[in-house]
């Protein structure tokens, strides 16, 4: 390891910053962080007992820069294993000290986190602020390769060499949009809970051999992407007709759908804090060539 590239928690205690706060004013703070993943290694974004979930990998480079034994972080949403992210966002209260600015707590832990892990961006944010209750909406793609395998982009998308109706997985997107119970897009049905949904906005992207399952809305159901995505890739092989996610959606019968798509073409593109906010949302790119 270079001289350049080794890490020292201390280094921060006294942050050489022409703007820092000075002693006497510093306190407790809360962080927002945007992050982006390749999910491929992890068993989601939460820590859990039976895999490596991003969630742990952040919280313990974090208890490491302010040299505590633990320091927990909320997550706007949970991610499957296998899924990404480019614009997951986590809420903390940082200790008092050492005091650690935003900018330099952005390049600090992009040094200490694997390569699979990036800090988008970190800023101080009230108090109020948590990154899963502050949350009004969410926009997703779903990521369908069409064509040849590429050992980089298999990483990234579902492979289905036989999609033959494009005008099909486009009406059944436009199904999805509206107001709904999507019980039958998830697979994990709570009676007692709300399973009333808002998309705003569901559309099909074309990048070349590439599909992207497009959706906005104001909150997701357990593995309701993918479950709504499973249908969308059988209604353009011709093997059912678009109109089941209708059916599904007025009648709540399960029998209308098909299993859910793979982990790893899902991408949670962005959280939404503002109730407009998503109406300048586009996707214009491929997730993985965004950035």
């Amino acid at each position: 390891m270079q001289e350049e590239d080794r890490f020292i928690p201390n280094a921060f205690k006294e942050p050489p910053h022409p703007h820092s706060v000075p002693l006497s004013e510093r306190t407790e703070r809360t962080f927002k962080l945007v992050i982006a993943f390749d999910g491929t290694d992890f068993n989601g974004w939460q820590r859990q007992g039976n895999g490596l979930g991003v969630q742990q990998v952040l919280e313990e480079r974090l208890a490491t820069l302010f040299d505590v034994p633990a320091l927990r972080v909320q997550g706007s949403s949970r991610t499957d294993s296998g899924v990404h992210a480019l614009g997951m966002v986590a809420s903390f209260r940082a200790p008092a000290s050492p005091y650690i600015p935003d900018w330099k707590l952005m390049k600090a832990l992009n040094r200490l986190l694997p390569p699979s892990i990036k800090i988008r961006s970190a800023q101080i944010v009230p108090d109020t602020f948590n990154a899963r209750f502050s949350a009004c909406g969410k926009a997703y793609a779903y990521v369908v390769n069409t064509g040849y395998i590429s050992p980089f982009s298999d990483r990234w998308s579902c492979d289905v060499a036989d999609i033959v109706d494009l005008e099909a997985i486009r009406e059944g997107l436009e199904y999805v949009e509206g107001t709904h119970d999507f019980s039958p897009f998830t697979i994990q049905l709570q009676e007692e809970k709300d399973h009333v949904r808002t998309i705003y906005r569901a559309e099909l992207k074309v990048f070349g051999r590439f599909l992207c399952f497009h959706i906005v809305g104001s909150g997701f159901l357990y593995k309701m992407v993918r479950a709504v995505s499973g249908t969308l890739i059988e209604a353009g092989r011709g093997k059912i007709p678009a109109e089941n996610i209708r059916l599904a959606l007025e009648t709540g019968d399960k029998k209308y759908i098909r299993d859910v798509a793979p982990g790893k073409g899902l991408f949670l593109l962005k959280v939404f804090y503002e109730p407009e906010e998503w109406k300048s949302h586009t996707l214009e790119l491929l997730p993985f060539h965004m950035f």
